[in-house]
């Protein structure tokens, strides 16, 4: 009996042990910012130790296929041990940047892993792993889908013609008048692929051009049009610059200037919405051409310029043609807020821009010093710079007057100086040395005549 007892509790110990021992459960995951890498690109490999109870110490080795992957930055060693500063910590983490080195797939993982609970017994631990694949870009552009068919395109309420078929890139619809907008369904064959162009469009009465792009997993596109004709019954058309259009009916397709009032314009014995500036008394109306494009032009007595606004902080201006010139300013064309107009400039490269044009809030005309980089407007008055040009010339020619008698008078007295060397040359020099005796020259003296006698006159000698 003693001996079968002390049997089963040899048993039976180890199991009450363990319980005793491992109390609760921990984690030590491993996840990876993605799945796939291109060779050269970086990954990153988080370690995360976890349990439902509060952990008190954790140690665990992170291995990894270092024939794929190279590790280049990481918060903490791979082979890691730490503890939890309270009894609130249920979770952390840590971060791991690997380099791919090759194509191929690598494996992280975890090794020699122990944790403890906070209330200092054993847990059992499970271990995580991640596998990471690496490839090259070619292999990355060959894996990529080329699919940018549609599977299905309508217009909500209408038909298309011709029936959609996924290689008809074009198709036709007519709406009804009343329609101001319309909503357009396009489902993608392949579900990587994306669609712009789709949804609600708003439209006019004529002719709309509606383009619906489908760009595959790998960006190339295909596009879809559909011309959508709102019916006009009573369409208005009118010709400005060999251009042909079609007056808008409807005033919800048309956007109001801010300076200007809505109001309506009777053309061809319909009433046309339009807007009114008391200002510049300027009538504006909508008119569309055959691509749908809606543009403001100035409608007065039966004829039609198109409206432009330019603006900039505070100021509004509706340009015009320039039929003034400016001192060494030249006549061309730029583009201002993409409206192409005329303009005076120095060159091609300067930034600043003389145009012509009417403060739309205070109908003054003048010119306008535009700012190509700070798209700025200032009032330019180009009678300052004619009175700089003459007082400039006035200086040049004084400038050219004092040179030119400067340089006369130059002359002159080189000339005398010239003349008075010469003359200096010609001339014999004296010149007395303190050191010489000086030598005077006397006239010659008559010498007295010889006397037989000489004793009579001994200091006379021959």
């Amino acid at each position: 009996m003693k001996k079968n007892l002390f049997k089963v509790l040899i048993f039976i110990l180890p199991f009450i042990f363990m319980k005793n021992v491992y109390a609760a459960s921990a984690t030590i995951g491993v996840s990876s910012s993605a799945n796939q890498v291109i060779v050269g690109k970086n990954v990153t490999v988080y370690v995360t130790v976890s349990s439902s109870s509060a952990l008190g110490s954790w140690e665990y080795t992170l291995n990894y296929d270092n024939s794929v992957f190279k590790l280049v930055s990481s918060d903490v060693e791979l082979h890691y041990a730490s503890y939890a500063s309270n009894d609130k910590t249920k979770s952390v983490t840590y971060k791991y940047n690997f380099t791919a080195l090759k194509s191929g797939k690598g494996k992280f993982y975890i090794d020699s892993s122990g944790v403890v609970g906070w209330d200092e017994k054993m847990m059992n631990v499970s271990d995580g792993s991640k596998t990471v694949g690496a490839i090259t870009y070619a292999e990355y552009q060959a894996s990529l889908s080329s699919n940018n068919n549609l599977s299905s395109l309508s217009i909500e309420g209408y038909e298309l013609t011709p029936e959609f078929n996924k290689d008809t890139l074009e198709y036709d619809a007519k709406v009804s008048e009343n329609e101001t907008k319309i909503k357009i369904n396009a489902i993608t064959e392949d579900k990587r692929a994306s669609i712009t162009g789709d949804g609600e469009i708003d439209v006019t009465p004529g002719n709309n051009n509606v383009v619906i792009t489908v760009i595959a997993e790998n960006g190339a596109e295909k596009t879809y049009k559909i011309n959508i004709e709102v019916i006009d019954k009573n369409p208005i058309y009118v010709t400005v610059d060999s251009t042909e259009y079609t007056i808008v009916k409807l005033a919800s397709n048309l956007t109001k200037p801010e300076s200007f009032v809505e109001t309506t314009a009777t053309i061809d014995g319909f009433e046309i919405p339009a807007f009114y500036n008391e200002v510049l008394s300027f009538t504006l109306v909508g008119l569309k051409d055959g691509a749908g494009n809606v543009s403001l032009f100035i409608y007065e007595n039966g004829k039609y310029y198109r409206y432009i606004e330019l603006t900039s902080g505070n100021i509004t201006i509706y340009p015009k043609d320039i039929s003034i010139e400016l001192k060494d300013y030249q006549k061309g064309k730029c583009v201002i807020q993409n409206h192409k107009i005329d303009c005076l400039s120095l060159n091609n490269d300067n930034r600043y821009k003389v145009i012509n044009g009417i403060n739309v809030e205070t109908n003054e005309e003048g010119l306008y010093l535009y700012d190509t980089k700070d798209n700025t407007f200032i009032k330019y008055d180009h009678s300052h710079i004619d009175t700089l040009y003459d007082k400039l010339k006035m200086i040049t020619y004084v400038a050219l007057l004092f040179g030119t008698t400067t340089l006369i008078s130059l002359v002159t007295v080189i000339i005398v100086l010239s003349k008075n060397g010469k003359n200096k040359k010609n001339k014999p020099e004296t010149i007395l040395d303190e050191d010489k005796p000086t030598k005077v020259k006397v006239k010659n003296i008559e010498k007295p005549k010889k006397k037989n006698n000489k004793k009579d006159h001994p200091e006379i000698k021959e």
